[in-house]
């Protein structure tokens, strides 16, 4: 007995998956409100994330960026300079100092210990930054 076969033909255009979209470029100052957002106390990540239609993944990497200190804008213009004044030190005989030197001066390593504090120095030290540098020690 012979069999019929019917052989249906549908013919179907097949495209290509859909291509990835290309990267958004977000700008510093952009990158910088959403991580600012986010430090805030009690925020949520993810919701600002959502909020902004981006991935939370990509704020934790703009906060660390953020922290690194990479996402500075540009210096602002209201940026000035203060004056600076350096004071006159008092003679070093007055500084309350009680200094143990532990190592050996001939090492070029001195090794003070006042308190709970400890200050190495190593090779030539001037006499005046020592001064200075024990006076702000000792407050």
């Amino acid at each position: 007995m012979p069999t019929n076969f019917i052989m249906d033909t549908i013919i179907q255009s097949f495209s290509d998956p859909a291509k990835r979209s290309s990267y958004r470029h977000h700008s510093v100052g952009f990158k910088r409100t959403v991580v600012e957002q986010s430090l805030i106390a009690g925020a949520s990540v993810s919701l600002i994330a959502r909020e902004h239609d981006i991935n939370a993944n990509q704020v934790f990497a703009w906060r660390k960026l953020y922290k690194e200190g990479l996402l500075d804008a540009k210096p602002s213009q209201d940026c000035k300079l203060l004056p600076v004044m350096l004071a006159e030190l008092p003679p070093t005989s007055s500084l309350p100092i009680s200094v143990r030197e532990v190592a050996a001066p001939a090492d070029g390593v001195i090794h003070l210990a006042v308190g709970k504090v400890q200050l190495r120095l190593e090779g030539h030290v001037d006499a005046a930054t020592l001064a200075l540098m024990l006076e702000h020690l000792l407050r």
